[in-house]
């Protein structure tokens, strides 16, 4: 209840806070007159006078007439080594397209090359469970008869300068 009273009579009273010292508010009417005796007269500012400033003097510099420009040998050295450079930045950028180009390339017949290595292998190893050369010896030994030769039987003859023999009749008994 004591807090209520303090609070309203913080809301009420007639100070303000100006800086850190309090008066009291000034109102206007009869009362004001009596009132703004507490407040302070405020100092009124003189204006300062002001300098004119002068404007700058516009100074006229000229240069020698040999530095006056650009000559037109200097210039046409100039437009060429631009244009120098431009083919040559041209040229880079058309050497790395060709580059990265390739290296795609490359990549792409590395994939294709590991492919038909993978094909040719399951072929051979297919070939390798269909042929089984054990199977095939042991038919050719049992069912068939057949037996290695003796030393007498092989028949030897002098190889000519082809890398083949054409064989014209039989080998005689």
């Amino acid at each position: 209840m004591e807090a209520n009273r303090k609070r309203q009579q913080y809301q009420t009273n007639n100070y303000y806070i100006d800086g850190n010292t309090a008066r009291k508010r000034a109102y206007f009417g009869q009362e004001a007159m009596r009132d703004y005796s507490a407040l302070p007269e405020r100092r009124k500012e003189l204006p300062t006078p002001r300098r004119p400033v002068p404007a700058p003097e516009r100074q006229i510099h000229r240069q020698p007439r040999h530095l006056s420009g650009i000559s037109k040998a200097s210039l046409f050295i100039l437009t060429i080594a631009i244009a120098a450079t431009l083919y040559f930045c041209i040229e880079l950028l058309m050497l790395q397209h060709q580059v990265s180009k390739m290296e795609k390339d490359i990549v792409s017949m590395e994939q294709s090359l590991n492919a038909e290595r993978n094909k040719n292998n399951a072929a051979y190893e297919q070939i390798n469970m269909v042929y089984d050369l054990d199977y095939v010896y042991s038919i050719a030994v049992n069912d068939l008869g057949m037996v290695y030769p003796n030393n007498n039987e092989v028949i030897t003859f002098e190889a000519t300068d082809d890398s083949y023999v054409r064989q014209y009749a039989d080998i005689p008994q």
